[in-house]
């Protein structure tokens, strides 16, 4: 089994809790109140940046060129063809240009980019991965799930997690992730799929502060 395998394995009962959880229900189904999806578009456009920010550090801490190459094209596609998205979204729904985080957004954002700088090139890998195979993963389901609805409002996010493009992303960010993990001690790789879980409760937690239109306490 490849270690990617069995870490899907291992989180496979937290993404079905992401996949009935009431932000990406109703966004399947159209009704998502407007307001938690422009909280939700604010705060991915901030997490984008950061995240677009944690892929250059892994592509300048990787060894071949491939994989050097592979995670700065991530890179670009999270900062610009992804953010094209969010833009076309900021003009329509009137969203302010500078976002400031909420307390889940930066929790997640700065794992990322801590793992990144100081982690093992194979945990740090395994910590982006969840961004990239949860969204396919639900992108895929939500897509063939609509059950005919026409007109959904969030249509544009769902072909573009759904989409081939992203799909080729997420392949070979796979396939490296297998390709680090075979080259590790069994310790090592532990420790990724400990940054692999870590991700997707963070993943969790970013949907539901959406939902919850998260804010400061204090």
């Amino acid at each position: 089994m490849k270690w990617t395998e069995s870490a899907w394995e291992h989180i496979t009962p937290l993404y079905n809790t992401i996949l009935q959880m009431p932000f990406n229900q109703e966004l399947m189904m159209g009704t998502l109140p407007l307001e938690k999806f422009k909280f939700y578009m604010a705060q991915d456009a901030y997490y984008l940046g950061e995240f677009g920010k944690a892929l250059s550090m892994i592509s300048a801490r990787m060894e071949k060129t491939e994989h050097v190459l592979a995670f700065s094209q991530f890179a670009s596609g999270a900062i610009v063809v992804e953010r094209a998205l969010h833009e076309g979204y900021f003009k329509t729904l009137g969203l302010p240009e500078n976002v400031n985080p909420s307390p889940s957004c930066l929790l997640y954002t700065n794992y990322l980019l801590k793992e990144a700088a100081y982690g093992n090139i194979e945990t740090a890998v395994a910590a982006v991965l969840p961004c990239f195979w949860i969204y396919k993963k639900v992108g895929d389901y939500i897509y063939h799930n609509q059950k005919g609805i026409e007109g959904n409002p969030y249509k544009d996010w769902i072909d573009t997690y759904s989409g081939e493009d992203f799909a080729k992303s997420v392949a070979l960010a796979l396939e490296i992730t297998d390709e680090l993990a075979g080259q590790t001690s069994a310790s090592g790789q532990e420790k990724m799929l400990q940054a692999f879980e870590m991700a997707s409760k963070l993943e969790w937690m970013f949907w539901d502060s959406a939902y919850r239109l998260e804010k400061w306490e204090v």
